[in-house]
């Protein structure tokens, strides 16, 4: 079993990390959209050296807190 198949905390690259986070390539965002998002720092980046790493795990969470609108109950 893969490491991050197994919700477990890892490091990788971001492209990896877009693979991951939106697995279904045509509902992903473009590359630029999640660049941006990085540089908006809508979620968080590890900087190794020039390295840019990403926790898919983090990245989906931070994601659901800041787009997610929760469905809401009617009387």
């Amino acid at each position: 079993m893969n490491r991050t198949d197994s919700h477990e905390h890892a490091l990788v690259g971001i492209d990896k990390c877009l693979e991951i986070v939106f697995p279904d390539p045509d509902s992903a965002p473009a590359k630029r959209t999640f660049h941006q998002w990085m540089a908006n720092r809508y979620f968080p980046v590890h900087k190794i050296g020039r390295r840019v790493f990403l926790d898919p795990v983090e990245v989906r969470a931070a994601l659901d807190r800041r787009f997610k609108i929760n469905a809401t109950s009617v009387a």
